[in-house]
């Protein structure tokens, strides 16, 4: 069933404005992907780049989601404003959590991932783009078609649950590690924020699920 596009001017812009802030999103969250792997190569003039890279991404993405939610806040022909606000709200905290992500990365000079325990980490944060791409998809084609945008919407928890799974391992591997505890710690830390990332990621999925449901109604 395919969904007509977005009725009003209104509702255009709103659309408009969703897209650049959720590839604002999407972006530092593969900046932080391009990140972990510099951080398992040691290259640290590079992670300082990317780090003041998803600074600057973070920031355009908040600007673009106080406007947004100024947008949605006027708009008097739009329907579902507080799941749309919702919506928004969610996706800059992925912003916003790829960014902290990243600082705390930053802090782990004394210690990087090798052989196997590197790929969990390269397999982890490539599921965790995954996750956020699902999302956009969803966001994208939510206007012309509700139900595709639910189906796309669900793979979002299927790539969360396999990020479950890639954070467990991940940590029981560290816990037989002979690291030092501030180190085990930063590290853990580290690995729950970008666990926390697909999270949000499938909070996400399911806002726009509500949106969907509610326009095949």
């Amino acid at each position: 069933m395919v969904i007509n596009p977005y009725a009003n001017d209104e509702e255009r812009k709103v659309l408009d404005m969703y897209q650049d802030h959720i590839r604002k999103v999407v972006t530092a969250v593969k900046e932080l992907a391009l990140m972990v792997e510099e951080w398992i190569n040691n290259e640290w003039e590079a992670i300082e780049r990317r780090l003041e890279k998803i600074s600057s991404l973070e920031k355009e993405a908040d600007e673009i989601k106080r406007a947004l939610l100024d947008e949605v806040s006027k708009a008097a022909t739009l329907i579902q404003r507080e799941d749309l606000m919702r919506l928004s709200l969610i996706a800059d905290e992925i912003a916003d959590y790829a960014d902290a992500t990243s600082f705390r990365l930053s802090h782990l000079r004394d210690w990087r991932p090798q052989g196997e325990l590197a790929n969990m980490f390269r397999e982890l944060v490539e599921w965790v783009v995954k996750s956020v791409e699902k999302f956009r998809e969803a966001v994208f084609i939510l206007p012309q078609n509700a139900e595709k945008a639910i189906k796309i919407a669900e793979e979002v928890d299927e790539s969360e649950r396999k990020v479950d799974t890639l954070q467990r391992n991940i940590v029981y591997v560290l816990y037989d590690l002979e690291l030092e505890a501030k180190t085990l710690i930063k590290v853990i830390d580290f690995v729950e924020h970008i666990e926390e990332i697909a999270d949000l990621a499938e909070d996400a999925a399911d806002a726009v699920r509500i949106v969907a449901v509610a326009r095949l109604r």
